[in-house]
């Protein structure tokens, strides 16, 4: 399966627009999935009968989602691709067990990532990325869209940052929220807490991240 390009589907919590596939929109957290839960679910029907086209599509829907929280949490592309291997040879060997449990797939998706996440850390002896320039760059470039000024891109580097500053649980639902564009319920099924204790997170973790951009200004 070949590597599809990464999804620029994002939004800044610390701006007043962001680019989204080329379109500018006030920032803030999608409001709807990911992917039509239809079609989400038929593919995932089909992919646990073997079915290798239905493979293949959740692979090219899900590799940009998976590989961009992966970079944020590893810090380096190599790493990053390697996690998101693990992740998708861990979908393919466990599919046949999945069953939806009134969550989304993505949900069960995000939970073997951060399993190979935590793995990569282990094995490396390493819990807080240090991120490269050049890592950065694509980083940066994921998330905020081809059209991103030098000025946004730079509030994303300084964001990717930040963010890493934040504790765990803050952290996580910011990310996925504000950084990888994931609705309320989507978060909320993957980290396993109510709708309400995310909004509650969300809130804490972008007052703490505007204190923590606005002390190295």
């Amino acid at each position: 399966m070949s590597r599809p390009r990464p999804s620029t589907r994002s939004s800044s919590p610390l701006g007043p627009e962001d680019s989204r596939g080329g379109s500018s929109r006030a920032a803030g957290p999608a409001d709807g999935p990911l992917v039509d839960p239809g079609r989400e679910h038929q593919l995932v029907e089909h992919a646990r009968t073997g079915d290798e086209g239905a493979i293949e599509a959740l692979y090219r829907t899900y590799y940009p989602v998976v590989y961009r929280y992966a970079l944020f949490r590893v810090g380096s592309a190599t790493a990053a691709e390697d996690v998101t291997s693990q992740v998708f040879l861990g979908m393919v060997r466990h599919l046949p067990r999945f069953s939806w449990k009134g969550k989304p797939f993505v949900a069960w998706l995000y939970a073997i990532a951060r399993k190979q996440v935590a793995l990569h850390h282990r094995s490396t002896g390493r819990t807080a990325p240090t991120v490269g320039l050049e890592q950065a760059e694509e980083l940066i470039a994921d998330t905020a869209g081809p059209d991103a000024t030098v000025q946004e891109r730079e509030r994303r580097l300084r964001l990717a940052g930040a963010l890493r500053m934040l504790p765990e649980s803050q952290r996580e639902v910011v990310l996925l929220r504000y950084v990888l564009s994931w609705s309320l319920a989507e978060t909320a099924a993957a980290v396993d807490k109510t709708e309400g204790a995310i909004k509650q997170l969300q809130l804490r973790g972008l007052a703490t991240l505007k204190d923590i951009l606005g002390a190295r200004d």
